[in-house]
């Protein structure tokens, strides 16, 4: 039937174009050949589009990461072309871009990038993000939202009413910020500038301020010449002329102070919805109206409610104002970052000092940092020796000893004595504006819980005009007829409408969350996302990777055991010592970056040994490493890769055995596939690690050590840190698999690794925890970040995360509460309009001061 209804559309306006082409050819007297050819080009063309219309045949265009070389090219195009679904598929390498043909009936974009990760690429995704203004409450995001993604190029889109920020990730080939931007304004909302941005809390405070005052002033005649029978003094109270005075206040009030609502009200209607403003300017405006037709034509004193609508609007104007003043406060972390910041630097050059502005350091500037003054940007010591508080930005309370050679973090306070430092990082590229970028999109990316109330939120304001038309019709049909008969069905109506509070519903979740996030800030712990801050409270097991996580990451050589002779590859045997051992153990792993490597390295350089560069370095991912020095293959890694390079070890393997039960890890050297000795070193667990896993315990979590090291040496580590699980033997690229096993019971796991080998275990993870080094934040690898090196932080993340989304679910359960008792006291005519209003300004306040006594509260490891 579709295939009929397809090829009638057309051929319908085919049919249009041959007649057209007819007639143009009787009017030349053209030959009939030339319309033979015509019609026949004309068929082949209706074939196409009917098969089209059936097919789905959708074009793109996606930016892919990855691309190099014209191998890359025909990879792309050959992987994609053999996939079902796939028409055709032109990669250019200049602009990394593919065009894809699809019959989006069979594949969708979703999986074609997939397609694209299976072969090593990645789709890449550009982010927008502005702060608008015009968002009345959670049901305008959610629309804005829906709207946004219906849009082709639009992956996602999250708007947040707490912050009055829209974050998009887009596809530049398709869209770009000029585009996105006339959509934006075109739904009705305007974006800010980054002066506005500044302004903008202080701005609308301060409009919201001057309404309030102007529906207060307005009001209050409403109330001395409405009810003369409390204000006999009055002179012309209750007669004709009060009303026409009570209709010009009202007015004032419904069209001035109210101007607001209509325009939220009109704006969201354009997008077929309604909200919080529409179920406002419904009541306020039948109240008003019916107001107005008792007025006239001949001034009059019976059935005026002016008061319903005006004192209505005044509170719930207040109540703005006040919402705005406690949002203000929930989001101030952003604010109190940027103060943390020093407006200008003491640089030298040249042997003198001047005084400059922060935005004119460059890298490699010298800098000199007396007591008490801030340190510009991050930095590396080159001379002085002083103790600087990093608290603002690790949250560690006791100030930091620094000497030459050491990183110091811009924005911390130097506190002793004078610095010379050098310019590392400025702009956007130190720490502090790293953590701000964080915190700000972390404020875009909503939890689950408010995605879920949101969308109830879109159905609110709906549910309630139904609701409202309901108690109208019934009290208009249950009320005997006379004077009041319309009056008694209306106020009931109206006060209903008024009540309704989304705001409360849209406002719980994202207050709670962006002080949850300052508090994180505050004691060093940056929750990428209202997501992470919420499954953080869910987490039954956290695994932790060994070294660098668990132990201090900077392994020592204890032990040195050499055989007696090395025989080279030009038959020459030379005697063998700790020395020539250690020399060929660290010309091979020169290149490694494994701290175990360093470590080899580092111990032959304080011996003075001489380390000549070596050729053809391979590295065996947790294995150890294979190299080339003189024609000598020179192999170090663990006793398991020796062995399975066929290198024999018995003559070594009590050794072995022994320095494992000590806690320590070997590591073997093999010469032309012979053993000439082996290494032991020691990583020592770090102070804070065994009172975080025993805090964890305490909470209900399962801790589990997950390392790449022997089962001896992971052993003895768990046991002094009290760790019942240990998983060992294990290559990086087995760990993803070790946390789906985990997670196939339901149990949400988090890894805490340094987010470089961790890296996929911690994608993989419900929630990846990074651990922050120096000046150098793991931006991708993991959900929350963790600033200070110091593993009590994850337990901090975790009483954060608890207490945010306990307050959450307690705010949620008193909007719900007080939108399921008042408006039912509403309907059956219990609440005039007045106190609905009010009762509505309350409801919005209360629940962002809810939210902001957790400013009060500090975790138990943190006090």
């Amino acid at each position: 039937m579709l295939h009929w209804i397809s090829f009638l559309f057309v051929t319908t306006i085919h049919v249009k174009i041959w007649f057209f082409t007819y007639l143009t050819t009787v009017f030349y007297n053209c030959k009939d050949v030339i319309l033979i050819i015509r019609i026949s080009s004309l068929l082949i063309r209706l074939k196409q589009d009917v098969n089209t219309l059936n097919t789905g045949i959708r074009k793109t265009a996606l930016k892919i990461g990855g691309i190099h070389c014209a191998g890359c090219i025909t990879a792309i195009q050959n992987h994609m072309s053999d996939i079902e679904g796939i028409k055709k598929c032109e990669v250019n390498l200049a602009a990394e871009k593919a065009v894809l043909e699809f019959d989006s009936s069979l594949i969708d974009l979703e999986k074609i990038e997939n397609a694209l990760k299976d072969i090593g690429y990645s789709t890449v995704y550009e982010k927008f993000s502005v702060k608008i203004t015009g968002i009345t409450d959670s049901s305008d995001s959610e629309k804005l939202e829906k709207r946004l993604l219906e849009i082709e190029g639009v992956k996602e889109a999250s708007v947040n009413y707490g912050n009055n920020q829209v974050v998009i990730k887009y596809n530049s080939t398709l869209l770009s910020i000029s585009d996105l931007r006339r959509i934006i304004n075109k739904l009705g909302f305007q974006i800010l500038s980054e002066e506005d941005i500044v302004t903008s809390e202080e701005t609308e405070a301060k409009k919201l301020k001057k309404l309030f005052i102007i529906g207060l002033v307005f009001s209050i005649p409403l109330i001395f010449l409405g009810y003369p029978e409390f204000f006999s003094f009055i002179p012309f109270a209750g007669t004709g002329i009060a009303a026409l005075i009570i209709f010009v206040c009202a007015s004032i009030v419904q069209f001035v102070t109210g101007s607001r609502f209509y325009i939220g009200a009109y704006r969201i209607t354009k997008m077929k919805s309604a909200n919080m403003d529409t179920l406002v300017v419904t009541g306020t405006t039948a109240a008003y109206l019916f107001s107005v037709f008792n007025t006239f034509p001949t001034p009059a004193w019976h059935n005026i409610y002016y008061d319903a609508a005006s004192i209505v609007i005044t509170f719930i104007i207040l109540g703005k104002y006040l919402e705005n003043k406690t949002k203000g406060k929930a989001s101030s972390i952003i604010k109190k970052m940027l103060e943390l910041q020093p407006k200008t630097a003491r640089i030298r050059k040249n042997e003198t000092e001047t005084e400059i502005s922060i935005e004119l350091i460059q890298p490699g500037d010298i800098l000199i940092i007396k007591p008490g003054e801030k340190i510009p940007v991050d930095s590396i010591v080159i001379e002085g020796h002083s103790a600087v508080d990093e608290s603002m930005i690790t949250g560690e309370s006791i100030p930091i000893e620094k000497k030459p050679g050491d990183i110091v973090i811009g924005s911390t306070i130097n506190k002793e004595g004078v610095l010379l430092v050098r310019a590392e990082k400025v702009g956007s590229d130190t720490m502090l504006s790293q953590i701000m970028n964080l915190v700000e999109d972390a404020m875009g990316r909503k939890p689950p819980m408010q995605r879920l109330v949101d969308k109830i939120a879109g159905y609110f304001a709906i549910i309630v005009l139904i609701v409202a038309t309901v108690t109208f019709v019934s009290w208009y049909f249950l009320t005997p007829p006379g004077e009041h008969h319309i009056a008694a069905a209306l106020i009931p109506a109206v006060a209903i409408l008024v009540v309704a509070c989304p705001c409360a519903l849209g406002l719980a979740t994202p207050t709670a969350v962006m002080v949850g996030m300052g508090k994180g800030a505050q004691h060093g712990v940056i929750f990428k996302g209202g997501d992470a801050l919420e499954m953080l409270s869910k987490i039954k097991i956290a695994v932790f990777d060994k070294t660098g996580t668990l132990t201090e990451g900077n392994p020592q050589v204890i032990d040195l055991l050499s055989l007696k002779q090395i025989t080279l590859t030009d038959g020459n045997i030379i005697s063998n010592s700790k020395e020539k051992l250690l020399e060929f153990a660290a010309i091979a792993e020169k290149n490694s970056e494994h701290p175990l490597a360093k470590s080899i390295v580092k111990k032959a350089r304080e011996l003075n040994l001489d380390l000549q560069n070596p050729t053809d370095f391979i590295a065996i991912p947790g294995r150890g490493v294979r190299a080339t020095y003189n024609g000598n293959t020179i192999l170090v890694g663990s006793p398991k890769q020796l062995e399975l390079e066929g290198v024999a070890i018995n003559t070594v393997k009590e050794h072995i055995s022994q320095f494992q039960q000590e806690g320590k890890t070997v590591v073997l050297v093999a010469l032309n596939s012979q053993l000439i000795g082996l290494i032991s070193l020691l990583d020592s667990p770090k102070q804070s690690a065994k009172s975080a896993i025993m805090a964890l315990k305490d909470n209900g979590v399962e801790v589990v050590m997950l390392t790449g090291d022997n089962k001896k040496t992971a052993a003895t580590i768990a046991n002094e840190l009290s760790i019942d699980r240990v998983i060992a033997n294990v290559m990086p690229s087995e760990k993803v698999n070790v946390i789906k096993e985990l997670q196939i019971d339901g149990k949400k796991v988090a890894m805490i690794g340094d987010g470089i080998n961790d890296a996929a275990a911690i994608m993989q993870s419900d929630v990846g925890i990074a651990i922050g080094s120096g000046t150098d934040v793991a931006l991708e690898a993991g959900k929350v970040i963790l600033l200070r090196d110091d593993l009590n932080s994850v337990v901090t993340a975790i009483e954060i995360s608890k207490k945010t989304v306990g307050k959450i679910k307690q705010n949620l359960f008193y909007a719900f509460a007080y939108n399921t008792i008042l408006i039912p006291v509403a309907g059956v005519g219990l609440l005039y309009p007045a106190l609905a209003g009010l009762a509505m300004a309350a409801s919005s306040v209360s629940v962002t001061s809810s939210s902001l006594l957790l400013k009060r509260w500090s975790p138990k490891r943190q006090k």
